[in-house]
């Protein structure tokens, strides 16, 4: 394989870190040690977590479960793993009841035929989402995509991807433009990047920005959620401590994003895929 010399300016105490890798076994020099640290980083990179916790029943339409759902040819779970891969991701996490995960199991497998690596976790108890999220902690090791098992998006979501790698808050979320006020999302205001409030089905919306439940998370963001059986859920229980922290940013999307809650949904997105 083909390398090229580069030129790096690294904090000394960094350096010193690296240089201890050095073992003139499996690592031998200074530049390995570098080569090696960013390739683990960039293993843990391009990882989805699906979060399909909760009550089972909240997760089906016409008695099936919605990711179960078909359209066209594929499910919406295989859609969206589909978009997911050409998105550059790689392994993704599904969390939820073990009769949840388990139909989801028998449809799509480990994804090997998807080029993506599924690895399911159950969640015992129905906690809030936040502690749904927390149950993908030993598997993350880097900034990864949150996103809920119910929806089918087509959007840039590499673009999502480098403006949180860019500014690194701990926590980046999809952001759309509405053409009309709806009480059935979250709505946010907005100073540049920085998301300045936000309110989950307010009566009256201030902003036409909706905040679409797709983000990518830091690690840091299971400081955030305790440990326990705890009720925590992320809309009411950690956005609010990001905001004021300044650590929850937006990033605007010009695309797809269909939360599936009633038979219109569906009809939605069949029409958004026979218009494709």
């Amino acid at each position: 394989m083909a390398k090229k010399r580069i030129s790096l300016t690294i904090d000394a105490d960094v350096l010193k870190g690296i240089d201890e890798l050095v073992d003139d076994v499996n690592i031998r020099s200074r530049s390995e040690a570098i080569e090696s640290i960013i390739r683990n980083y960039l293993k843990g990179r391009g990882v989805a977590v699906f979060l399909a916790g909760g009550n089972p029943a909240s997760l089906k339409i016409r008695g099936r479960l919605k990711p179960l759902l078909p359209f066209g040819d594929k499910l919406l779970i295989e859609h969206n793993l589909e978009e997911l891969r050409k998105n550059g991701f790689s392994k993704a996490i599904i969390i939820g009841k073990s009769e949840v995960i388990g139909e989801i199991f028998k449809k799509v497998g480990d994804g090997e035929r998807f080029g993506i690596e599924i690895t399911y976790v159950q969640e015992k108890k129905t906690l809030g989402n936040a502690k749904t999220l927390q149950l993908a902690r030993k598997y993350v090791h880097s900034s990864f995509l949150v996103l809920p098992i119910d929806n089918y998006f087509r959007f840039d979501i590499s673009g999502l991807v480098k403006s949180h790698m860019a500014a690194m808050p701990v926590t980046t979320l999809a952001i759309q433009a509405s053409r009309e006020y709806s009480t059935e999302v979250g709505f946010v205001e907005m100073a540049g990047e920085k998301i300045t409030s936000y309110e989950e089905r307010p009566k009256k919306p201030r902003t036409f920005l909706t905040a679409l439940f797709i983000g990518m998370y830091s690690p840091d963001i299971f400081d955030y959620i305790p440990r326990g059986d705890v009720k925590w859920v992320l809309q009411s229980d950690v956005f609010p401590k990001l905001i004021q922290e300044g650590e929850l940013n937006g990033y605007l999307i010009s695309g797809v994003d269909v939360n599936i809650e009633k038979d219109d949904d569906i009809r939605i997105i069949r029409s958004l895929l026979k218009n494709r």
